[in-house]
Formats: C-alpha cells, structure tokens, sequence
C-alpha cells in the first residue's frame, strides 16, 4: 500500500497516461515524444525494478539487459513518468 496521499498522486499520475498505440515511431523515438515506465522481471536482481526513460528506445535497451520487461505507463511529460517510476520504487522498498 502505497498510503493515502501516494495512493491519490499514483492515480492523478495513471490519469495522466496515454495509450502506447496512440503515439507513433520517429525513428528509434516517438512524436511527439513520450517516456515509459518499464517494471523488471523480479528475477532480474536489480536494486530499482521500476525504470522510466524515452519511449520505445528505453524498452529496447531494457529488454538487451535484463532479457525482458513490462511496459507499464507512457507518458507525454518526462516528469510524470519520473514520479512515477519512484512512487513505484518507494512502495516496494
């Protein structure tokens, strides 16, 4: 449980997502441009499970390291996928 106040900005924060087929590839990016939030496998070891970074390039370069990922949120402003990404995190610490 994430507590009352981070359980209403985590849902503001999903809110605020966008579908990832409503945003279409420029190269190895999106356009306009969009960042995702990527949770690794539990398996994988990592100290930090939740990543965001620019979408689709980041999944890609997850999914090189640690073998696979979920894409869980894209968002069209950098830091709502940041926020997200450590609301994530600090639940599972």
């Amino acid at each position: 449980m994430l507590g009352r106040m981070n359980d209403a900005y985590f849902d503001k924060l999903s809110r605020r997502a966008v579908a990832p087929d409503s945003v279409r590839a420029k190269g190895p990016l999106t356009d306009p441009r969009t960042y995702g939030v990527f949770e690794l496998p539990a398996s994988s070891g990592a100290v930090r499970r939740y990543r965001m970074g620019n979408y689709p390039i980041r999944l890609i370069e997850l999914e090189q390291e640690f073998k696979r990922c979920k894409l869980l949120f894209v968002f069209r402003v950098r830091s709502d996928a940041v926020a997200m990404a450590g609301l994530l995190n600090a639940r599972d610490a």
